[in-house]
């Protein structure tokens, strides 16, 4: 039988902050695995993640201001088509 300790469940922003001490040369891999008892394949396979993702960031905010802009003119579509209507009703002989 092993003594296996339970899993722990590490933030994404102190994942991110280990991931920035690295980037910043503030401290090795090695030196951060030894602290944080990480292994170098772990730390190694976050450190994969973010440098692929981190794109992300900068596109979430273009497609959010997309997204505003695109229910700012439906709410302005749909006030019109209600004006419209408006109009319609009104020029129609009683």
């Amino acid at each position: 039988m092993t003594n296996k300790s339970p899993r722990r469940k590490l933030s994404g922003q102190l994942k991110f902050q280990l991931i920035l001490e690295y980037l910043k040369g503030s401290k090795s891999q090695a030196e951060i695995c030894r602290e944080n008892l990480l292994s170098p394949g772990l730390f190694a396979k976050w450190l994969n993640q973010f440098q692929q993702n981190a794109h992300f960031v900068f596109e979430n905010q273009d497609a959010n201001s997309q997204e505003q802009k695109i229910q700012k003119l439906e709410q302005i579509i749909g006030q019109q088509a209600v004006e419209i209507d408006f109009l319609k009703r009104g020029l129609r002989p009683n």
